[in-house]
């Protein structure tokens, strides 16, 4: 393997996306492809991205606080051209622990990638760009609707909690758990998140907006016959035109047709919930329509992340090669031939041949080579698997006790007799024709 070393360069691929690169408009890569010197017709040409970032001044920092589950996935191009052209990928992936806002993202430590080569000579590889992609587990964000801060010191008409920023007319309510709410008054043991909430008497006018990125949101606040109706509006990015919008009575127990009048409290109460949207930036917005002594009140919204198949483009970061970068090259060779197996010669044993001249002359010894031929043969038993319980039966007259009977007779033995007996005949016979052939001469 060659390794080669280079500095990319990393960008945001939109703006108004989520910024793994921090605040930074650009951040250095470094960036190590190991890249093989040969290879063989129809072997791979394979390829490693060995990718560092630096531990104490990080490119890739977590844009917000996560759950463990994120993922970072990279993905490395080359353009290949002479015996190979194309492009070959490189793909990576990393898991991630759980993150805060500003924490190191951890980078797939090697990417991997190859293609088939199909014709001999040779392979330029120029490194192109690298692809970084972020995938946010799933989640469920509960956002109340003032700050720890806003709790211990009520905040004043006119306000705004980050996320959420109320407008004018909202008031702020807390300790609504205390004897001025009387448990007779909640339906259930269920109370307001936090024991705080904004309301407002204002209709038409008091509006509440928060941004907020996922793929849904949900508008919590109680359910009571002295609240009124809410427009709930939701907006994708900076655009002014509603992507998704509904109207709820909030006097009601539900928003069922002819639903029963909310005559108790009923707290912690999602009364909108968003289609589900692709993963991006967005604003829900809440207008109050109360009428006459109604409130509109916000107790908090729910951020929704579901989980996602593929990696947002919301999160997308490319990383450019340097201008004129090292170009590699491979060569690719024919595949060496297999060597044939060498025959195995085996020695004749010499058979000797004895030539003997007549007195005198002389005497002459000759071997005579004669192969031997060896033959080896291995008897292996084959008996096929039982697919039932063999129960071997002893002959008519014996017990049937599943097992066969003693061979005492040996086939061996029975073989010699026949071959002993076979001879014996023969022999007999010889001699037979020898004492009848005697007779006839004696006669003569």
């Amino acid at each position: 393997m060659e390794h080669y070393t280079y500095d990319y360069t990393c960008t945001q691929v939109t703006t108004a996306g989520g910024r793994l690169l921090g605040t930074a408009g650009t951040k250095p890569l470094r960036v190590k492809l190991s890249i093989p010197k040969t290879t063989a017709i129809g072997q791979a040409l394979q390829l490693n991205w060995t990718l560092t970032d630096s531990a104490t001044s990080p490119s890739f920092v977590a844009p917000d606080d996560y759950a463990a589950g994120a993922r970072i996935s990279a993905t490395g191009l080359v353009s290949v051209t002479g015996a190979l052209n194309g492009t070959i990928e490189s793909l990576g992936n990393k898991d991630q622990v759980a993150l805060k806002q500003g924490d190191k993202l951890a980078l797939p430590e090697t990417l991997l990638g190859e293609s088939g080569t199909f014709k001999e000579g040779e392979i330029k590889v120029t490194p192109g760009q690298l692809k970084i992609a972020f995938t946010p587990p799933k989640a469920k964000a509960e956002i109340n609707d003032a700050t720890e801060d806003e709790t211990d010191h009520p905040p004043i008409p006119f306000h705004g909690e980050l996320p959420i920023k109320y407008g004018d007319g909202w008031a702020y309510a807390s300790g609504l758990d205390d004897p001025k709410s009387p448990a007779a008054e909640w339906a259930n043991a269920t109370r307001d998140r936090n024991l705080d909430a904004h309301y407002t008497s204002v209709g038409n006018t008091a509006t509440a907006n928060m941004e907020f990125v996922g793929t849904g949101v949900e508008y919590i606040a109680e359910r009571y016959k002295d609240h009124g109706s809410v427009l709930v509006e939701l907006f994708e990015g900076d655009k002014q035109t509603a992507l998704d919008s509904g109207t709820v009575d909030a006097s009601k127990v539900s928003e069922a047709a002819g639903a029963a009048s909310a005559d108790k409290r009923l707290a912690q109460q999602v009364l909108w919930k968003s289609k589900v949207l692709p993963y991006g930036k967005y604003r829900i917005k809440v207008t109050s329509q109360a009428g006459p002594n109604q409130y509109t009140q916000i107790d908090g919204f729910n951020v929704i992340t579901d989980t996602l198949a593929n990696p947002p483009a919301y999160f997308d970061t490319v990383c450019d090669a340097p201008a004129n970068p090292e170009i590699a090259t491979v060569k690719v060779e024919k595949a060496s031939a297999s060597p044939s197996p060498s025959p195995t010669t085996t020695s004749p044993t010499p058979t000797p041949s004895n030539t003997n001249t007549q007195p005198g002359g002389s005497t002459t010894t000759t071997s005579t080579p004669k192969p031997t031929l060896t033959v080896t043969a291995t008897v292996t038993p084959t008996r096929p698997t039982p697919t039932a319980p063999q129960v071997i039966i002893t002959p008519v007259g014996g017990a049937q006790t599943g097992e066969a009977p003693d061979e005492k007779s040996s086939g061996v033995g029975l073989l010699g007799l026949g071959t002993a007996m076979v001879l014996g005949s023969v022999f007999g016979g010889v001699a037979l024709k020898r004492r009848r052939a005697a007779h006839v001469r004696g006669q003569d």
